[in-house]
Order: C-alpha cells, then structure tokens, then sequence
C-alpha cells in the first residue's frame, strides 16, 4: 500500500466495493460505480477524487485540478459540498466558499477538487481537469458528458479519468455502460468502459432502518434500489414488462422476406424500422432508420442502399403512417408495396381505437401471460429502445387501460413499431 492509500485509509472509511472502484479507477478511464441506493455513490466520488490528488502529488504531478460535478447547485450543494465541509480535515487542506472548490495544503500537493454544476456544462468546455467525477450521472444529457469529456485533459498527465455514479436508470448510461452500446466515435475506447456494481448489502455503514425501507417499496422500486436491476421498469413505461430478454444481437436471415414500419415526419423525426418475422412467428426488428428534414426520395434511397450493404432482400412491404401519402408514392415508385396502416378494415374502428389495440397487441408481444417474448429488438436500434424503455409512458399519475392514450413526444419508433403490429400481427 503506498503512503497516500495510508493516510487515505485512515480519514475516508471506503467498503470494500468502493476499494473495488477505486482499484477499477486506477485502470480504466471511464468508471461507473452504483447501480442501487445506499452503495455510498457520492461518498466514493468526494474522497476518491482526494485520493486522484494525492497519488498524482505522489507522482509529481503538483496544483492537478479535478472536478465534482452534479445536475444543479441544489444538489451539489447538499450531496457534496456539505459532505466535504463536514468530512474533511482542515489537516488536509481548505475549502474556499467563494471559489466552491477544495485545495490540498501545498505539502500534499496544492490539488484542487472543482465543485460544479451542470445546469449548463457548454461554460466548461474551456476548461481542463485531470479527472472528471459526476454524481447522478443519468441526470444529465449524453451531450453533457461528451461536452465533459472534452475537458478531460491535463499537461503532461497521460492517464486522465472520468467517473460516473447513479442509480439505474434506462438511459444513455446504461447504454454506455451496462450494453457497451456506445457510439461509433467510442467503439474503440469500449474496453475503457467499466462498470462496478454496489448494492446497499455492500454497505455496512448503513443503518437497518434504510434497508427494511428499501424492502417495503413497489416492486419496480425495490428491484432497481435494492437488487440494482438496470432492466426494472420505470413508472408509467407503455411497455413496462420489455427487458433485457427482449433485446437480441441476432441478425435477419438474408433468405427470409423484411419489411418496415415507417412514423413520417420531417422537423420531427421520420422513423424507419426494418423487421423480419421469424419461423414460428416471432418478430426481429434489426435495425433502423431515424432522420429528420430529410426528403422522402431520400429515406427510399437509404433503406435501399442499407439493404444492398448488408445482402438483406428488398423490403416486401412498408406500414406507413396515414399522413404520409407522399412517402407512400415514393415507395411504390421503388417497388415497396405502402400501406396506410390507419385505413386496415378490421372490427377495431376509429383512429384512437385502432391506436389503443396497436398498443394492447404490442404489449402482448413484448411479454404475454405466459412469459413469452414475440418481440425481440437489435440493441443497434438505439432510439427505439430509448423510447420503449425510457421516453413513451403514460400520463402521471394514469395506469395503462384500455382507454389511455401515452403522451406525445418520444414516440415515433415506437409508433412504427405499433403501426407495423396493427397491420401484420393481429391475431
């Protein structure tokens, strides 16, 4: 153990999980710790940026600035600043009000720990941190990270760290995190990715109250705050029983026939997804398409050229949204039958109607009564997934029935997806 681990040791009382991502910390360069309540999430990210001064003073590295980051000053004050004041010694240095930051006596190598908020991260992008510590990381937008990562440089300081901490959550993090579903300019950086999970039973700091609280919340809270389940559903989620058995990394069979599932838009987005229905009826969406103020010729270009790219066959048929005759004219002018999903005769009359059976028919797709899941998804058809685990969900405060409707907004792979069912997946 070297000297500043020792006198680390003695003033900051980490679990053993915590040691865990501090030893994760020192060899990847983007860790996420967390993953339920109570794991000591903040607590590990205030004393292990301390101890990322004292091995760099350690190092020679001395007046290495770091930063502390949450979603607004509220919470950064109450998760962070308060704790630092309280918890740590003036033997080791002072925290300056009027700069909100926290410096290591000269002797310990004048370091600095940066509290900030991220109300509006773009006034950091001149900046620079060795290391980048944010605390409820899912709170913030996946921009704001690559805005933070930017910043994540130092003179001379080669092994420079980011650290994330959060309860699960079915965003971005999990994405990046718990998928390494990351985006193309990532991919190569995939095995700097670490995750360190934590659980309230990793805490023996913990008093027994919290955890018989814990025990008595709903079930989709005691999943993901007590047993750290990434794939719990939030509350309200349209499709609240898809989880990680609906997702797939399998890859449509070249000699079966495709078709899509189109929501037009144009300042909003037009989404496109490509599906295959698999021998004994299951369904595969594989990939997908999402443009916005992009011309019809074109989206028929690129399904078209996706296809030829990946040796799959020309679509068979496109369910398309009603309002979209222009799309739909642009398909048959390239031989993909269209079909106005909206006009399908069936006993189901009324467009609010058929959206609500569109609904209902999905749902028992992605998991029946039986437990079977009809519905498998690409984990490559990002958007999608972030609207069904994520952005569709009903009203607050509604429960799903016959009668509601979702709200507007994150619903457009996902209305293509229900498009698709309604026309090719009633029973």
């Amino acid at each position: 153990m070297t000297m500043p681990d020792v006198l680390f040791t003695d003033l900051a009382h980490l679990t053993p999980r915590q040691w865990d991502a501090v030893d994760t910390m020192r060899q990847r360069r983007y860790t996420l710790y967390g993953g339920a309540r109570g794991g000591g999430k903040s607590r590990l990210l205030r004393w292990g940026s301390l101890l990322f001064l004292l091995e760099a003073a350690a190092r020679g590295f001395r007046g290495v600035r770091t930063m502390l980051a949450c979603e607004d000053y509220p919470s950064l004050y109450e998760r962070q600043i308060s704790k630092v004041q309280e918890e740590f010694p003036a033997a080791l240095g002072e925290y300056m009000i009027s700069r909100n930051e926290f410096r290591l006596r000269p002797s310990l190598g004048g370091g600095v720990i940066a509290f900030r908020n991220l109300d509006d991260p773009s006034k950091y992008m001149s900046s620079e941190y060795a290391m980048i510590a944010v605390d409820e990381i899912n709170k913030n937008r996946e921009r704001t990270f690559h805005i933070l990562r930017g910043s994540l440089r130092w003179p001379g300081f080669a092994d420079t760290r980011f650290i994330g901490a959060c309860n699960p959550d079915p965003g971005w993090v999990r994405a990046y995190w718990i998928e390494k579903n990351l985006p193309l300019e990532l991919e190569t950086e995939a095995d700097e990715f670490a995750f360190v999970p934590a659980l309230p039973t990793d805490n023996p700091y913990l008093p027994p109250s919290y955890m018989a609280m814990l025990n008595t919340l709903p079930p989709v809270l005691r999943e993901a705050w007590l047993l750290g389940n990434w794939y719990a559903s939030v509350e309200g989620l349209v499709y609240d029983t898809f989880t990680a058995d609906n997702l797939t990394d399998a890859e449509p069979d070249p000699e079966r026939p495709i078709e899509l599932a189109i929501d037009d838009g144009y300042v909003d987005p037009r989404a496109t997804l490509f599906i295959q229905r698999l021998p004994g009826g299951d369904i595969l969406i594989f990939d997908e398409l999402y443009q916005t103020k992009t011309l019809e010729e074109r989206t028929v270009a690129d399904i078209i050229d996706r296809c030829t790219a990946n040796g799959w066959p020309r679509p068979e048929l496109a369910a398309v949204s009603h309002e979209a005759p222009a799309l739909r004219e642009r398909l048959r002018k390239a031989d993909i039958p269209a079909r106005n999903w909206l006009a399908t005769k069936t006993l189901v009359t009324g467009e609010r109607s058929k959206r609500v059976a569109a609904i209902k028919r999905t749902r028992e797709l992605v998991c029946d009564g039986q437990g079977h899941r009809a519905i498998r998804v690409h984990r490559r058809c990002k958007h999608l997934l972030d609207e069904i685990m994520a952005g569709y969900k009903y009203p607050e405060g509604k429960r799903a029935s016959v009668d509601d409707m979702p709200e507007d907004g994150t619903d457009h792979a996902v209305n293509a997806m229900e498009s698709w069912v309604f026309l090719r997946a009633q029973r």
